[in-house]
């Protein structure tokens, strides 16, 4: 990897940081959420660095991703996912593997080939839509519990909604099933995602789930000045050319691109191939403690509009600010930043 090339700089501190604030915050264990490579951060580095430092539970959305933590060989941890499979082989051979029952269908299904109740999570779902059992089958659910003294890992919920309100509605119904089912046959309860961290009590649960906040990226409207953003994503300046020379700047002719006082363009190596959206152009990057506009984005390349100050192999740092990337790119920060593919190496280090 060149001195040029770009990397995702991961904050060990600002992780650890979060990690044991919230565990205090609410006053319980944490299940790390870490689908979708961390939402970038690196699904590897993140495990084998929170394990090391007391977290047992992590939970992905997908077997593949499961795989990648089973590669890494750490004892005495526990890995929840999220969504459904269809090969339960992976369940078969690896007993701290969890997957959350998403249907009253695939209770019924995983009960049939003798998966283990003890590596099942329970999931209502109390008007999402996406994944788990329906409050119309809770009374099946119920019935075939008592029946069969079903005792399970976990039982879960997730919060969806982004309204306060209907966040209290969604504990208050899932306290009162709970109690239904009974509180003693689920080893662990929880329903707190990222938002529900901050806004809910959850006071029956026994973990809370943490995904994004757990790197510093937090909801609108979700806001703990104590979370401390964990990635920084940056490279160095490639090259820079006098835009008089120029005809094209990429695959763009020059007077198609609003340059207005700029007569120099830099190059940097990070492009769409990489995972960074042509959708991004138009957004600002920080050179030299200065803000200069990305005008261009090809598949290897991106192109920024500079001044005299700017230097070939200075540093350059992309989605500086957050709220301006989500307000420029009308998506939420962990859309973009999981897009980042593995031709960018995360390096976990402390900042």
């Amino acid at each position: 990897m060149g001195l040029k090339d770009f990397k995702i700089k991961v904050s060990k501190e600002n992780i650890l940081h979060n990690y044991h604030y919230l565990k205090k915050l609410r006053n319980k264990e944490i299940i790390a959420v870490v689908k979708a490579n961390a939402y970038g951060h690196g699904i590897e580095n993140i495990v084998r660095f929170l394990s090391e430092n007391g977290c047992k539970y992590f939970a992905v959305a997908r077997e593949c991703e499961a795989e990648k933590i089973l590669k890494l060989k750490i004892e005495n941890i526990n890995i929840i996912i999220l969504e459904t499979i269809d090969e339960i082989e992976i369940l078969k051979n690896n007993k701290n593997i969890h997957m959350v029952i998403n249907s009253f269908k695939d209770l019924l299904n995983l009960l049939d080939k003798g998966v283990s109740t003890q590596q099942l999570h329970l999931k209502l779902d109390f008007g999402f839509g996406r994944n788990g059992i329906l409050e119309k089958d809770f009374f099946k659910l119920k019935e075939l519990i008592r029946e069969k003294n079903l005792k399970f890992k976990g039982l879960c919920t997730h919060v969806f909604a982004a309204d306060y309100d209907d966040m209290i509605l969604i504990e208050k119904r899932f306290s009162q099933m709970l109690k239904e089912l009974g509180d003693e046959r689920f080893e662990i309860i929880h329903m707190q995602n990222s938002a529900g961290v901050i806004s809910i009590e959850g006071e029956f649960c026994t973990h809370i789930r943490c995904g994004t906040i757990l790197f510093g990226l937090q909801e609108i409207g979700y806001y703990d000045p104590c979370i401390k953003r964990a990635f920084k994503l940056n490279g160095r300046i490639l090259d820079i050319k006098d835009i008089d020379d120029l005809k094209y700047i990429g695959y763009e002719k020059k007077e198609n691109l609003n340059i207005g006082k700029y007569r120099k363009v830099a190059k940097i190596r990070l492009g769409y191939g990489d995972g960074f959206s042509k959708r991004s152009e138009g957004i600002m990057s920080i050179i030299n403690n200065k803000k200069f506009k990305i005008v261009h984005i090809s598949m290897d390349s991106s192109f920024i509009l500079v001044d005299d100050s700017v230097k070939e192999g200075d540093n350059i740092e992309i989605f500086h600010d957050l709220e301006e990337s989500i307000n420029h790119l009308k998506v939420p920060h962990y859309e973009f930043l999981s897009c980042i593919n593995d031709r960018i190496k995360r390096e976990l280090i402390w900042l």
